[in-house]
């Protein structure tokens, strides 16, 4: 959902209305209209990977939000639709491109997922967040997965200072995700809370897990350059100031990939699609990351390739290929594809 309001955000600041439809269940309910736009409700249910009184629910609920589309449509009649692969977004950008209107499927992961392998045989046009040389022709943009301004206008001073941290010394950042993940928490745990490093640690464990390694931390001996969180508000401070990340292979790739940082990417092994292992091959493909399957990190294969990541030929290598596999305009360049389009259409239908 942030990269979707950072591309409305681009759109309205260049003159247009945007407005939003989405699930009662996913968190664009409250998100949308907390970032000031309307928003209207699609009743259609996800589908689970087996077979099941779930999945009949879900096949039930199609009609009902063809209606919800059909009205939602009737309602603003739309210049433009964009989906940004969710599953709500379906029903909307389907109808949209049957009754011609101009539509726009946006992929944020380097594995297409179901909504967006349906609706890029409808689009006009699909912006992929990651390059795919098996995705060619006009149909398809290169554009990347549009971020948050935060993460980009922060300093690396700003993180030093906000952390208490040494300049003189490397930084490493360890995150899972909102909730965290067990295997990075305990490897990081094992590799570097017991003993002095000599970079220093930003570690966001989730908050399931933060206790325990709160604990660990404040016997004695541990590492004294070891700070741990279970969350961060300004986690955009925190990557400004990382010289390397150990972290999964998610939404957050493109930010680690826009600030130039050179990463362990450990994917979650249960990701819809495995997408998360594809993303991190394809990173790690073109030498801005390392790639680890989650079965295989611990204590010695993190200290391994953090080893790697710090070292400074190393470093720098991967920081340029990470700034060159970054797109951190991504909002404009979706943004230029929705306006081309809605120009484009607006020419034909005035000769």
């Amino acid at each position: 959902m942030v990269p979707a309001l950072a591309l409305a955000d681009v759109l309205a600041a260049r003159g247009h209305e945007v407005a939003f439809c989405g699930t009662e269940r996913g968190m664009e309910k409250d998100l949308v209209p907390r970032a000031g736009y309307p928003f209207s409700l699609v009743r259609i249910r996800g589908f689970q990977r087996k077979l099941g009184m779930s999945t009949l629910r879900t096949m039930g609920s199609i009609p009902v939000a063809g209606v919800d589309a059909w009205k939602i449509l009737r309602s603003y009649k739309p210049h433009c639709v964009v989906g940004v692969g969710a599953y709500a977004s379906g029903p909307v950008v389907a109808e949209a491109a049957v009754r011609g209107i101009p539509a726009v499927a946006v992929e944020m992961d380097a594995h297409m997922g179901v909504t967006n392998r349906i609706l890029s045989k409808l689009v006009d046009k699909v912006c992929l967040s990651f390059p795919r040389p098996d995705l060619e022709g006009a149909k398809y943009v290169y554009t990347g997965r549009p971020l948050r301004p935060a993460m980009l206008a922060a300093t690396r001073e700003q993180g030093l200072e906000r952390f208490h941290l040494d300049g003189a010394r490397q930084t490493l950042l360890v995150f899972g995700g909102s909730l965290g993940a067990r295997t990075l928490n305990q490897a990081a745990m094992e590799a570097y809370a017991s003993t002095a490093t000599p970079f220093q640690i930003l570690h966001v464990t989730g908050q399931r897990e933060y206790a325990s390694v709160a604990e660990s931390l404040g016997r004695p001996g541990a590492n004294p350059h070891y700070q741990a969180f279970p969350f961060l508000d300004d986690f955009p401070l925190a990557l400004a100031a990382a010289d390397a990340v150990v972290g999964r292979a998610g939404g957050s790739v493109a930010e680690v990939l826009a600030r130039g940082v050179p990463s362990l990417l450990v994917p979650y092994p249960l990701a819809a699609g495995d997408h998360q292992t594809v993303n991190a091959k394809m990173v790690a493909a073109e030498g801005a990351a390392l790639y680890v399957p989650d079965v295989q990190l611990d204590a010695g294969s993190l200290s391994a390739a953090v080893s790697r990541l710090l070292d400074p030929e190393v470093n720098k290598t991967m920081r340029e290929a990470a700034l060159r596999l970054a797109r951190p305009d991504a909002a404009d360049r979706i943004a230029d594809v929705v306006v081309n389009l809605v120009a484009a259409r607006a020419k034909r239908d005035n000769d």
